[in-house]
């Protein structure tokens, strides 16, 4: 013989209920959060270091062997952007926790120095598309590849502004409002 047992009808707003966390748990929570994205945004930040480091050995052979000296240069330039859009991901911090501008003058250069880093790479990277609208059938690299830098910019652009969307400091204000029991 079986013995069922029954649940207890519930309403669907009941359902809906939950219990709250106290001050403990709500810490605990936001703190895994906070070690989770930490870790993510770690691992984001290698692999796209990576990326351009690796897209920059295409430009090697070029800059080692090309047939005229414009071609070396360009090659040169696309190598150096490249390394440059590495260390924009690799050293340009993702945000201030805090909001705060650098207090002393020599954390104000670096951070004028991260600041024209992108624009710099940027204006390489034009130049390059443009050499790559402009070039003829001489160069002994294929010339699509000079869009790459611009190309890896952008990627490297992209994923630092979708790891600087995670925002835990709205759930930080909240934390104490919803207060369990």
């Amino acid at each position: 013989m079986a013995v069922r047992l029954r649940k207890v009808f519930r309403y669907p707003e009941e359902l809906d209920e939950r219990e709250e966390l106290d001050e403990q748990e709500q810490e605990r929570v936001i703190e895994q959060l906070q070690r989770q994205n930490d870790t993510r945004n770690a691992q984001y930040s290698v692999i796209f270091t990576a990326l351009p480091l690796l897209a920059a050995l295409v430009f090697v052979p070029s800059v080692l062997s090309a047939f005229s000296l414009l071609e070396r240069l360009f090659s040169l330039l696309g190598l150096v952007s490249l390394v440059i859009t590495a260390y924009i991901m690799r050293c340009s911090p993702l945000q201030d926790r805090k909001g705060k501008k650098p207090m002393n003058v020599r954390n104000e250069r670096i951070a004028r120095f991260h600041a024209a880093l992108v624009p710099g790479a940027g204006a390489v990277s034009v130049l390059l598309g443009l050499v790559y609208l402009s070039a003829g059938p001489s160069y002994s690299i294929r010339p699509v590849l000079y869009l790459v830098p611009g190309a890896m910019l952008a990627t490297i652009l992209l994923a630092q502004k979708v790891m600087r969307s995670v925002d835990l400091t709205s759930l930080q204000d909240l934390q104490y409002n919803y207060k369990g029991a």
